[in-house]
């Protein structure tokens, strides 16, 4: 198998995979009551499978709290570690990881299952994968990621954009939300859950933004 970080280096740009991400309202209506399911709302979100930056040979994409930025990966998946996957292709290969401490911090890998039923409703779409669900913020309100060479970082901020420069912007990750039953938006026999975008990049900051 080719290794990670040549792996990784061969995915698509943002705006490719944004592109070639077509029927997205057909596909958030399959997936939504997938992902919002009791077992794994909260868990688990859609997300846009893209590359950041150049990885080096060994290197992965490392989330340690608010910063983000290559790492080595550990040489064995066997061994005891407190780098583990965050982000995942539809066929359940891990493209991006995260640090965590306490074992309450270590949410499982999407189960089998999952993965199988996510397969079956993407098909051969290869630009859309699961990841971790963020953390909440209060409304209005959202996570920034600036990015500084090589290395993001998050910082919470009201959702309007403070790049007003920004020509385009690139929805990367969506999370189930459940909607009132007696919201007027929802009509008789309509789905109550729906993917709402909590991850938006700007393309011209290179910023990401995460509810």
């Amino acid at each position: 198998m080719t290794d990670h970080s040549s792996w990784y280096n061969s995915l698509l740009s943002i705006e490719k995979a944004d592109e070639l991400f077509e029927n997205r309202a057909e596909l958030f209506s399959k997936l939504a009551p997938l992902l919002g399911r009791k077992e794994y709302e909260g868990r688990y979100a859609l997300c846009l499978v893209h590359r950041h930056v150049e990885l080096e040979q060994g290197e992965g994409m490392v989330a340690t709290g608010l910063e983000t930025k290559p790492e080595k990966l550990p040489l064995s998946d066997t061994k005891v570690t407190d780098i583990v996957p965050s982000a995942w292709t539809a066929t359940g290969r891990p493209f991006e990881w995260k640090r965590v401490g306490a074992s309450e911090d270590r949410v499982p890998p999407p189960p089998p299952e999952l993965v199988e039923e996510f397969s079956k409703i993407v098909g051969e779409n290869i630009v859309l994968g699961l990841t971790f669900a963020v953390g909440h913020l209060p409304d209005g309100y959202v996570w920034w990621e600036s990015i500084h060479d090589r290395q993001h970082i998050l910082r919470s901020a009201p959702r309007e954009s403070p790049d007003p420069s920004a020509k385009r912007f690139f929805e990367t990750c969506w999370e189930p939300t459940h909607i009132d039953s007696t919201s007027p938006t929802v009509g008789h026999g309509m789905a109550t859950v729906v993917l709402t975008p909590n991850i938006v990049c700007s393309s011209s900051a290179h910023l990401h933004v995460c509810k």
